[in-house]
């Protein structure tokens, strides 16, 4: 068996492309969440998923979007809102309706190894310096001994009381120092993390199109470009608790 292991594109087109035409082919693709947020190009994004027939469960900004209310009023001052509000108006109503039958969970077989995969883990942020006591804390409630998430947008390789963690890095937004779109490859039980590199110049372009303003442009494509940003890369014991994003 040979799996490719995708997450967080957030409607990054060429990332989610490049990292498909990398990991080359595949016996299956599991999605761990979120295909759209922050990102230019979410219907695409949400019609490649469903063409690939991926097992693929819901992030966060996915859910996000299918309770989003269109007429809610739109800030200046609320970058997050406006970006959920055009990307409300981009996507149709089949394409809604393909992220809500998404599950948020799945149990999987990686070798011999009974797996659970989800978007994300209860509690903080996960981040690679986390102590153990409280990566073990967040997966109290996991009866698997093998776990695949995403949502930190780190890559995470870490085993705490007999539980082995897989954090799949960001494949559209990293926060890593490393604007390489992320994923990983398992392959007959042993699983890799891989990074290819895209142009990420068309999605800066397409970025500015939408019309947020403007400094919260500017610093979204620096972060695309270096895949790092000053408060959603921050380093775990410099803010405790682990580094945020809406």
């Amino acid at each position: 068996m040979r799996r490719l292991f995708l997450t967080d594109v957030h409607a990054v087109l060429p990332a989610f492309e490049a990292a498909l035409r990398d990991a080359e082919e595949v016996d299956e693709i599991i999605f761990l969440g979120d295909i759209i947020g922050y990102g230019p190009h979410p219907a695409q994004c949400i019609d490649l998923l469903a063409s690939l027939g991926a097992q693929a469960i819901l992030g966060n900004h996915d859910e996000e979007l299918l309770s989003f209310a269109p007429d809610a009023p739109v800030s200046q001052h609320s970058p997050h809102t406006t970006w959920l509000h055009w990307t409300s108006r981009q996507v149709t109503r089949s394409q809604l309706a393909y992220l809500a039958e998404l599950p948020v969970r799945l149990t999987l077989q990686v070798g011999e190894t009974a797996a659970l995969a989800v978007h994300r883990l209860s509690g903080p942020y996960l981040h690679p310096r986390m102590p153990d006591a409280e990566l073990a804390a967040a997966l109290t409630d996991v009866a698997e001994s093998l776990v695949l998430c995403g949502h930190s947008h780190w890559p995470i390789d870490r085993t705490v009381q007999g539980k082995h963690l897989f954090c799949i890095p960001s494949a559209g937004q990293p926060r890593n120092h490393d604007p390489r779109a992320g994923y990983a490859i398992e392959d007959e039980g042993r699983i890799q993390f891989r990074y290819v590199p895209y142009d990420i110049e068309p999605v800066v372009e397409d970025v500015r199109k939408i019309g947020l303003p403007i400094p919260f442009t500017e610093r979204w494509i620096q972060f695309l470009r270096s895949g790092y940003d000053a408060e959603w890369s921050r380093d775990y014991y410099e803010e405790p608790g682990g580094a945020s994003c809406e």
